[in-house]
């Protein structure tokens, strides 16, 4: 079951390097989560390990799809020493240990005692006694291991704290899920001439962190009676979202197109980028109300004041058309405004570009020539277009 797994994540072009699929290969994720049946262990998907007072999970073990993803992002060498922010069930710290091997070192923090002591349990019966684990906030990394080559975190990150940045070697590498008003995607960073540079952005989806690195958010029910809900970041005016399904809408087509299974996570960037009122909606058991939702689970929406536009999509062909849907008082001309950056992005950032995200500390002055810039609590993001590079890493 391990080598039809990892067979398919080669067959998908997932794993993309003999390193990573011998390491997924060596490591028995079964052994890192063993209350789950053999076949769950081995599907492609996230298995839950730990839940809050409130039923909301905080630790996973992640689907293997994106921790191979990530790992091919991180570009493991022999002999590197790597930090991994979130220690979860300890399996993402043994792949790393089998990459970068003894002559390397990995450390995870992890900011729950028992999320520690059951990584620590499992790296031990697997071999990987080597691997350290340590309880602490991932914010503040561990400072007594750097310089690091290496920086991964499996959990979802608002920003990029300054300790990650003091404590990554020059010219290392950092990859963190960063939410970007909610929109999230695992970006691989070089530290370059004193800013992170992005060389790769996956779409994707972490639990939050915990701690100081904490940021909360917001979820505003679109509908009554109907599981459809609106998550924003926190410094969003949500409210005016609350119920805006429950009234009459109108549809913008935009005459874009996505091919078959083409990935739309870019274009959720972009609109994240555009609108300062971006969030994402979710539409579990497939109720996607009038019209069916250009994606099930981060689908882009907009909420300004009262008025509130998301994504649409119908089948044209062998592809599927994007649309934006207006509910509220000026609604029509939200969507309008939303389907306008659609077609931006069909023009520039498509066919060989793509977005390209430059983190620059806070005090420090990023281009004037960004297409679009997001502050943070730590850094700026400046974002821009730039050509596609042939390989993810």
């Amino acid at each position: 079951m391990r080598a039809r797994l990892i067979g398919n994540l080669r067959s998908a072009r997932v794993i993309r390097s003999d390193a990573v699929a011998a390491a997924m290969l060596a490591v028995p994720r079964h052994r890192f989560i063993p209350e789950a049946p053999l076949r769950t262990a081995y599907a492609d998907e996230v298995y839950v390990t730990k839940r809050d007072g409130h039923g909301d999970p905080v630790s996973s073990a992640s689907q293997p799809s994106i921790v191979a993803t990530m790992l091919e992002q991180l570009d493991l060498r022999p002999g590197q020493r790597v930090l991994e922010i979130g220690a979860g069930t300890g399996y993402n710290a043994a792949l790393i240990d089998a990459l970068v091997g003894p002559e390397g070192a990995v450390t995870a923090v992890d900011i729950d005692a028992d999320t520690v002591d059951r990584a620590r349990r499992a790296l031990d019966a697997t071999g990987r006694e080597r691997v350290r684990v340590v309880r602490g906030d991932g914010e503040l990394g561990v400072a007594d291991g750097a310089p690091y080559d290496r920086i991964i975190a499996t959990v979802g990150t608002w920003d990029l704290p300054p300790a990650w940045w003091e404590q990554l070697a020059p010219g290392g590498r950092l990859v963190a899920p960063l939410s970007i008003r909610g929109c999230e995607h695992a970006v691989a960073f070089d530290a370059v001439d004193g800013v992170m540079r992005s060389s790769s952005i996956v779409g994707c989806g972490f639990m939050p962190m915990r701690g100081l690195g904490g940021h909360g958010d917001q979820t505003v029910e679109l509908s009554q009676g109907r599981i459809l809900s609106f998550h924003v970041d926190q410094g969003v005016e949500a409210d005016g979202a609350a119920g805006a399904l429950d009234g009459r809408g109108s549809t913008v087509w935009t005459s874009v197109r996505l091919k078959p299974n083409e990935d739309a996570s870019q274009l959720s960037l972009w609109l994240a980028c555009a609108f300062t009122g971006y969030g994402r909606m979710s539409a579990p058991f497939a109720d996607h109300g009038l019209q069916r939702l250009l994606m099930r689970w981060a689908n882009p929406a907009v909420v300004e004041g009262r008025d509130f536009a998301y994504a649409v999509s119908r089948k044209v062909g062998e592809g599927n058309e994007i649309g934006v849907r207006g509910h509220g008082p000026d609604g029509a001309d939200l969507a309008a405004r939303v389907a306008e950056q659609v077609g931006v992005w069909d023009r520039e950032c498509r066919d060989g570009v793509r977005l390209e995200i430059t983190a620059y500390r806070d005090g420090t002055e990023g281009p004037g020539d960004a297409r679009f810039t997001v502050p943070k609590r730590h850094t700026s993001l400046a974002i821009r277009v730039a050509p596609v590079e042939a390989d993810l890493r």
